[in-house]
């Protein structure tokens, strides 16, 4: 960002800020004033390496359920527009941060970081801190960055999400088992099923051949090497998470250059299919995965991928393959899965009856799951909360997220086909 600009434009603002009372998201900007304010919000996505629209770009595919299959028949995937490999979440991203849109985010963006600055300012006052003009500038940016990067995320949240969050009842995504033609939707035995119904997990181990899983992981080393996966920053920072990703489409693949990733994610992008077959879960077909590397040392603290209601960003399942061939039980890494907690129908079954809910304890673990290769791991996103242990050794891991209703699957009879 070019020096004195941004505490150009924030005095300016300031200065001409009316003195009358006015409502949130009702003042009244002059062209020049919007126009300048809205060249800040683009230096502030593009600078330092692009930090902001990445971060960005990560919340859009980690928490919005942005949707890679939009309207054919049967939940049958689009065809690629020719000469086009950008998925929807990418086209979304361009559209809400091209300068037209800037200049619309303005208003709401400025009057919401103004209402933030004045509470910082006024808990600095209670507490007899003062800031200089260096660092009130360097505030005053860092709190129009995180109101940039959530009003993006809540337009595009509203545009393209609403049904995934609040139901997933578009019938063009629904992942229909007749629709489905690459296979038999056999890939995982009765134990599996059973054990993601009934507790929350399960997992099926040569779910890939063993030289296919081989090849994936030389090729996900390629791309390790070649500074594709990167950290997370914001949460590396709060010691949350140190490991390196990447999100990569199915269209995006080389064919040639990465054919076991293209057999394991056609595998994988027949998973939500399956799984409705069986289990009647409502998912939606996806074919945008998260590419993982965990170096020595690595973790990612207790976390859960899903919730409800307002904790609802559509998850419901979520699916992990290890292509780590030569891992072994001294390796760490593994993934710490905590016992499955009651969801709000089976709370409401115990309410109908009359009946108290077991106590549950948060620290009791289900299982430990080791990350050796072939194995693919299934786990309630909304139910199970679970966490990567520290490696000793390098481990990859794909991940595919599975949007779908809250409900059918979650309720308290299991309401899937017994196996």
């Amino acid at each position: 960002m070019k020096g004195g600009f941004l505490e150009e434009q924030i005095t300016k603002e300031a200065t001409e800020r009316p003195k009358r009372e006015e409502q949130a998201g009702s003042k009244d900007w002059d062209e020049a004033t919007i126009d300048g304010m809205a060249k800040v919000l683009e230096e502030i996505l593009l600078e330092k390496s692009r930090l902001a629209k990445n971060d960005l770009e990560r919340r859009i595919r980690t928490g919005t359920g942005v949707r890679d299959f939009k309207a054919r028949c049967c939940g049958a995937p689009d065809v690629p527009v020719p000469g086009e490999d950008e998925d929807i979440a990418a086209r979304l991203l361009k559209e809400y941060t091209k300068p037209s849109a800037m200049r619309e985010h303005v208003g709401p963006i400025m009057e919401q970081a103004t209402q933030i600055f004045s509470r910082i300012q006024d808990r600095g006052k209670t507490d007899g801190m003062k800031m200089d003009s260096e660092t009130e500038v360097q505030v005053v940016r860092d709190v129009i960055k995180e109101c940039l990067i959530r009003h993006v995320l809540k337009c595009i949240n509203n545009e393209n999400s609403g049904n995934v969050a609040s139901g997933s009842h578009d019938a063009g995504l629904l992942a229909t088992p007749q629709g489905y033609f690459g296979g038999d939707l056999e890939n995982f035995d009765q134990n599996c099923i059973r054990g993601l119904m009934e507790d929350g997990y399960g997992y099926q181990d040569d779910f890939i051949d063993e030289n296919t899983t081989k090849d994936i992981f030389k090729e996900l080393e390629f791309m390790d090497f070649d500074g594709k996966l990167v950290e997370v920053q914001q949460q590396k920072m709060t010691g949350y998470r140190t490991d390196r990703i990447m999100w990569m489409n199915f269209e995006a693949l080389d064919r040639e250059k990465q054919p076991g990733l293209v057999t394991l994610m056609k595998k994988m992008i027949s998973i939500p299919f399956e799984l409705n077959k069986k289990c009647s879960l409502y998912l939606q077909a996806s074919s945008n995965f998260q590419l993982a590397c965990y170096p020595a040392k690595a973790y990612y603290k207790r976390h859960v991928d899903g919730g409800y209601e307002d904790l609802n960003n559509g998850r419901k399942i979520t699916a992990v393959f290890y292509p780590n061939d030569s891992w072994s039980g001294g390796d760490g890494g593994n993934l710490r899965l905590f016992k499955r907690q009651l969801n709000p129908f089976q709370l409401q079954e115990y309410e109908k009856k009359g009946e108290a809910p077991p106590i549950q304890s948060k620290e009791d673990v289900a299982e430990e799951v080791e990350p050796r290769g072939g194995r693919m791991v299934l786990f309630r996103s909304r139910d199970m909360p679970h966490e990567v242990l520290a490696t000793r050794g390098k481990r990859y891991a794909i991940s595919l997220w599975m949007m779908g209703p809250p409900g059918p699957g979650d309720q308290a009879d299991g309401h899937h086909s017994r196996t």
